[in-house]
């Protein structure tokens, strides 16, 4: 049968998980059962974290696991839903106070800088766009000028990712092409025009298609070809950013990238100091549990110290530097042969991804301090800019 676009068995790109409404009656009773709490006291400990300040919603109540009554209700108020974490970002690094809040979500425009500033990150070869151009990079503007592309001017593999999107929505890895079918780094085989028109159909205002990265030697034998990225969190406390926390987004062995949403994916903390992987986990609430080697390679995670770690620490903080209005930054750091690349920077980390790696809440005893002054410095720094911005007015009007 041929490819086609509206073809949901055949279609190329990874879709958004499903939404996660309220919890099924049989959670609900499977929670009750396996750990003696019953309906009500659930309830009562869901709405309770909703209401309170880290707004967690009844869906992550259980992928967190926070049903446990081993976890103290003190403990489990230091969680934080996805709102929750937005919401601390959101005092981290206060709207108006960045001006380049739009260029730092710019992919395209993101790396070509950090990459004049001389940090190693992607090399971007084309860009689908039907509204944008971007100088010297080709755009593609139709399915015909994408399928162009991949046919006579690609260098294989590649990988395509949405411009505009976090979480790994719409990426493909692109192996190569054989004659007029893509092959795809799961080995999937989908027709090369219906794969055109699938990624200006739903991606057309932006989707980057860039040089796919050959993974560090050493992680690949442990995890496989699919890039499993290090999440290295930078946080501005003090004059100067800083590292605050790190993990180990570990691709499901059949996956083209490392979201832990995606069924298979594992998450590990990761030591900031000397780089080492600490306990990882597979799954979430009633499925979570812990995995002490890879399904395939069977080699162990707790221990395996990343590679260039320093270096990856050093660059991390050094392009925060170069905007230090925001308060913190989630960095996507790959590992090669030559060293540490940046991937993508994320200006609103989702901090549940902390708290399934450490399994503690972010708003702890060991990172609250942290956050408190981050937040206090960002309040300052605001009323800073807006004591700037009344005397230049104020200047304006008399003269």
């Amino acid at each position: 049968m041929t490819a086609t676009a509206t073809n949901t068995e055949t279609k190329a790109l990874l879709e958004p998980p499903k939404f996660q409404g309220a919890p099924k009656a049989e959670k609900i009773v499977t929670v009750a059962r396996q750990y003696g709490v019953s309906p009500l006291r659930q309830w009562r400990e869901m709405t309770a974290l909703w209401l309170g300040k880290t707004r967690i919603p009844t869906h992550e109540y259980y992928n967190f696991g926070l049903y446990d009554p081993a976890i103290p209700m003190e403990e489990k108020k230091q969680y934080v839903g996805i709102k929750g974490s937005w919401l601390i970002n959101k005092e981290l690094t206060p709207k108006t106070l960045p001006w380049a809040r739009g260029f730092v979500g710019n992919k395209v425009m993101f790396t070509s800088l950090i990459d004049r500033l001389g940090f190693r990150t992607t090399e971007t070869q084309a860009v689908v766009s039907t509204r944008s151009r971007f100088g010297a990079i080709p755009t593609l503007d139709t399915p015909e000028a994408l399928e162009h592309f991949l046919r006579h001017d690609a260098r294989y593999p590649l990988f395509g990712k949405p411009s505009n999107y976090s979480g790994s929505f719409g990426s493909a890895l692109i192996d190569r092409l054989e004659g007029d079918e893509i092959v795809l780094g799961d080995d999937r085989r989908l027709g090369l025009d219906a794969f055109c028109r699938e990624i200006i159909a739903e991606y057309g205002e932006g989707y980057l298609l860039q040089s796919a990265i050959e993974q560090n030697r050493a992680m690949t034998e442990m995890v496989g070809r699919a890039i499993g990225t290090i999440r290295l969190v930078t946080i501005r406390d003090g004059a100067m950013p800083r590292p605050f926390y790190a993990l180990w987004k570990i691709p499901s062995p059949k996956a083209m990238s490392d979201n832990f949403w995606q069924d298979g994916s594992m998450i590990a903390p990761v030591e900031m100091e000397t780089g080492q992987v600490g306990q990882a986990w597979i799954g979430t609430g009633l499925d979570a549990r812990s995995i002490d080697s890879h399904p395939v390679s069977g080699r162990a995670f707790a221990g395996f110290a990343l590679p260039f770690w320093d270096e990856a620490r050093r660059m991390a903080t050094e392009a925060h530097a170069l905007f230090p209005e925001f308060g913190v930054i989630g960095w996507d750091v790959a590992f090669t042969e030559e060293g540490p690349l940046l991937i993508e920077c994320n200006d609103n980390p989702f901090h549940t991804l902390y708290q399934m790696a450490f399994r503690r809440g972010i708003w702890n005893d060991d990172t609250r301090p942290v956050l408190e002054r981050t937040i206090a410095r960002s309040k300052v720094m605001m009323d800073e800019k807006k004591a700037v911005r009344k005397r230049r007015e104020d200047k304006r009007k008399r003269s």
